[in-house]
């Protein structure tokens, strides 16, 4: 398996532009569309409070629909708005349509942004004309979607990943995402856009993405919140032999994809808002791997954890509070803890740790904690950030 530069697959093509909901005249808008129709795949936050766009996309997904172009706005996350925010979303996607000379059903809307403010889609058509002309297979052009996809975000999180196949040569998978802040499992604030040039069954696409997102976007926790808008969105835009789960090449697939999605999932954490570590949790020994989950997750979003690493203050007894809280099963005397590669834990008591050690397991920018609970073979990895005072600044004036 090799990760390649970020290219149009199956045919892809980019637009970014602004539409007036941001100020300045901003890009805010992307547009990916392909040349025909692609089987579609969709996960979508579990927050009840959920965005019209949420809504429309699953609508789509629920009655089977091939999906011809993805547009994705930024500013306004069209969430609480009613019956007029579910109108504002599907007629932009009538809009896209119409210039696409396809129907308005095959077309996805996603927005992210600020909650409960109306969208006013009105004032948003007249620059989608332009937006689609602008559609272009240069890798310049899905750098520049990528960015205009950004709220909080720093830079844009882009991955391609290809896996061979005995049907269809070299199959590619590429995908973008977005995502800073409000990020947590069952999804978070983040949205992705990923296209593959194979041929797939939707059964056994959906299938695939289930498993891939379990393992990437639903282990990442940035601040333990979630929101309306969360989706990721899948197409598969091939046109030779169809994959399906019984294929010799549909294991291949699911690597693939479980790898990209990975890299897009641990780029979200390191952008987490003022994030300044990336924290890799390795959970072995528990009973089961809905235990080994507790526990990661509980670590994961310590406020007292997260601080600890943002200031290098060596405490690994906040690490195994946060276990012994977390509901997780575990026999003390077998529990064992590493942080940075340096023991911290082992045979009921915590070692001794010189200041030398300490400061260098917890100076490093990417920082891994192990944890074997000693009761079983549950295991599960989750990655999170450590929380700063950035974080802080960035959330207490985010609408003001």
């Amino acid at each position: 398996m090799e990760r390649v530069a970020f290219p149009t697959v199956g045919g892809l093509a980019y637009s970014a532009g602004s539409l007036g909901i941001k100020r300045g005249g901003v890009d805010d808008a992307a547009l990916f569309a392909l040349p025909h129709h692609a089987a579609y795949a969709g996960v979508f936050t579990t927050n009840a409070f959920r965005s019209a766009c949420v809504e429309s996309a699953l609508a789509r997904l629920h009655a089977g629909k091939t999906i011809k172009a993805v547009l994705v706005t930024s500013g306004n996350a069209n969430a609480g708005t009613g019956l007029a925010g579910r109108a504002d979303t599907e007629s932009l996607a009538a809009a896209v349509a119409s210039e696409l000379a396809c129907q308005a059903d095959e077309v996805i809307v996603l927005h992210t942004g600020v909650i409960g403010v109306p969208l006013g889609s009105a004032r948003l058509l007249p620059a989608i004309p332009d937006l689609v002309a602008g559609l272009s297979a240069a890798q310049e052009a899905g750098e520049r979607a990528a960015r205009a996809m950004m709220t909080t975000d720093t830079f844009p999180k882009m991955s391609t990943v290809s896996f061979p196949t005995a049907t269809a040569g070299v199959g590619r998978i590429a995908g973008v995402a977005k995502g800073a802040g409000m990020i947590h499992p069952r999804l978070a604030t983040m949205l992705s856009v990923i296209v593959t040039d194979v041929a797939i069954q939707p059964s056994a696409l959906q299938t695939a993405l289930e498993k891939a997102v379990k393992t990437s976007f639903n282990a990442i926790s940035v601040d333990g919140d979630t929101s309306p808008n969360d989706s990721v969105i899948l197409l598969a835009a091939g046109t030779g032999p169809v994959i399906t789960e019984d294929s010799e090449d549909f294991p291949a697939f699911c690597e693939a994809l479980r790898t990209l999605c990975e890299d897009l999932a641990k780029m979200i954490v390191r952008d987490g808002e003022g994030a300044t570590k990336f924290i890799e949790i390795v959970i072995t020994g528990a009973t089961d791997e809905a235990d080994a989950e507790r526990a990661a997750v509980t670590i994961a979003t310590s406020p007292l954890v997260k601080t600890a690493f943002y200031g290098e203050d060596f405490n690994p007894g906040r690490l195994l509070s946060a276990v012994g809280r977390s509901g997780a099963k575990m026999d003390l005397t077998h529990v064992t803890m590493t942080i940075g590669g340096v023991q911290v834990f082992q045979d009921g008591m915590f070692v001794s740790v010189s200041p030398e050690q300490a400061h260098a397991a917890m100076s490093a920018t990417d920082i891994e904690v192990t944890v074997d609970l000693g009761v079983g073979t549950g295991a599960c990895r989750y990655f999170t950030c450590d929380l700063t005072d950035g974080y802080v600044r960035i959330n207490a004036d985010y609408t003001t």
